[in-house]
């Protein structure tokens, strides 16, 4: 489903207590099909995706989703969202196979959604109940519940923390395979930089920077082979086998084939991150 989502707050904020702010001034317009928020553990990410879900009203200023105010029109926002947090709850004594056909049922495509398990890995533990899961095994049905229907946005709050490599990896493909449109939370801004195109900066509960990633600088970990020597432009940091540069990705890509590096990453998000906890 592709859907533009246009989020703007004026002045938010919000308190558990009345001592410290969650989220404080917290404005910015956003209009995009993929948007990530990165912050460290506190910063207030979980808070922020709870307001606009209309979990959580804020204590002061303003918030519209797609021109809804959630805490006054959370049913017909959850029409169009499908939330997955990280501490959700599903049905303990219900089996992961039976829970997978109930699922199907109420969204109306069973075969879709028996594929979608297939593809997230969930087939493989199948016949455990939810109450016999590990935490990464439950995350990855939680996640997989957000997931089901195709005719909603996901909006998923640190869907990786749980989950290894290799469900990680499977989460991720699904992602990009099935979803024009989702939010997701992150502490790791490599997440945030490889799945979604517009990103919100979050520390203190205050919004330290938000725009689109072209505006990021094209900056990469490039993964260098022992004792290798690569010509590679703009060098911000040499750390011997990991060099960070600003380059183009079509340069690093032609030296991958050739086998002058062993491998690379995005490095942008964290680069700004990191300008902005110094």
């Amino acid at each position: 489903m592709i859907i533009e989502i246009e989020i703007e707050t004026d002045g938010l904020g919000f308190s558990y207590d009345s001592r410290t702010p969650a989220l404080e001034d917290v404005t910015f317009e956003v209009t995009a099909r993929r948007i990530g928020i990165v912050g460290q553990n506190g910063s207030g990410k979980t808070t922020l995706l709870s307001i606009f879900m209309g979990f959580l009203k804020p204590d002061k200023g303003e918030v519209m989703i797609n021109g809804l105010v959630p805490f006054k029109e959370r049913d017909k926002l959850l029409k169009m969202f499908a939330p997955a947090f990280e501490k959700g709850h599903l049905p303990y004594g219900m089996k992961v196979r039976e829970l997978v056909t109930l699922i199907g049922e109420i969204v109306g495509d069973e075969k879709d959604v028996e594929d979608l398990a297939g593809e997230l890995g969930l087939l493989s533990f199948k016949d455990k109940k939810v109450y016999e899961l590990s935490s990464g095994q439950g995350q990855l049905l939680w996640i997989f519940n957000a997931l089901a229907d195709r005719n909603r946005v996901p909006v998923l709050d640190e869907p990786f923390v749980h989950l290894d490599i290799h469900a990680y990896k499977r989460v991720a493909r699904v992602l990009k395979e099935r979803f024009d449109s989702y939010i997701l939370t992150s502490h790791i801004p490599e997440d945030v930089e490889l799945l979604t195109e517009s990103v919100i900066v979050l520390e203190d509960g205050r919004v330290w920077w938000h725009g689109s990633l072209p505006e990021v600088e094209s900056t990469y970990e490039v993964f260098v082979p022992a004792g290798a020597k690569v010509g590679l432009p703009k060098v911000l940091a040499d750390f011997g086998n990991v060099v960070v540069c600003e380059c183009p990705e079509e340069l690093l890509e032609s030296l991958m084939r050739d086998g002058s590096i062993l491998g690379y990453k995005r490095a942008g998000v964290r680069l700004l991150y990191a300008k902005i906890r110094s």
